[in-house]
Order: structure tokens, then sequence, then C-alpha cells
């Protein structure tokens, strides 16, 4: 990327010129976490995109791409960080508008559309500034 930042799919470069071009300070795959996912299995979960210096209900925001609802892709963690993480910290999913009604609501505490990322400006700027209160 041209800024720098490595990331892992054209939706997570796509969601970080987006933040860029605003200024909102974020990093990529900053925290790990092992999280249960099924009896007697854990998985690692690390989030794509984190802000740090944004706020939405007094938790950090952590922004998460979904663009597969297959087996393996990624809302048993979801789900399962929520559960375990869902105070401290705010998920953000952006996928398809196609895919928005099979995002379970235990997976997220909002969707944004992949196709236009300005639900996520509007999102944003009723957050505060700053880092994320401990």
């Amino acid at each position: 990327m041209p800024n720098g930042h490595i990331v892992r799919s054209q939706t997570e470069a796509a969601l970080c010129e987006y933040l860029d071009a605003r200024a909102v300070a974020h990093q990529h795959w900053a925290l790990n976490f092992e999280l249960p996912t099924r009896p007697a299995q854990w998985q690692l979960f690390t989030p794509s995109i984190l802000l740090t210096e944004t706020t939405l209900d007094d938790r950090a925001v952590v922004i998460e791409p979904v663009v597969s609802l297959q087996v393996g892709g990624g809302l048993r963690r979801l789900q399962s960080f929520r559960k375990r993480h869902g105070r401290e910290y705010f998920v953000i999913v952006v996928t398809r508008r196609a895919l928005h009604r099979r995002i379970p609501e235990d997976a997220r505490d909002a969707i944004i559309h992949i196709e236009d990322f300005e639900g996520l400006g509007e999102l944003l700027s009723a957050g505060e500034s700053g880092p994320p209160r401990k």
C-alpha cells in the first residue's frame, strides 16, 4: 500500500485508504485473541483494523471485513469475540449488502456496506476522538 500498511484483502485495503483519506488513525492486526469457537476448540482471532484514536460507546473500535459466510469465514470468531470482549470493543462488520441479513446480530455492533463506506464515516463521526479509555 502507498501508506506502508500491509493488508490481507482488497476490502481491507479499500478501508485503509478510506480511513487514511479522513485522517482516522488505525493499525492493522494490532491485537490477538485466543477464543473458544466450539466445545474444546479455541482459535486465534486477529481483528483486521483497530482504530487507535476513536471510540464508540466508550469502547475501542475494531473493523472486520466479512466477504464470505463459509465455514472458516470468521463469523464464529466474531461471535466469540463479542461475547468475551463486547464491553471493551465496538465491532463494525463491513460486508456486501447481500450478506447483511445473514450476519448474526451477536457477531457485530454495527454493519456497513462494502459498496459504500459513507455509512462508516457517519458512524465514526458520532464517535469520540482520543485514545480509548481503559
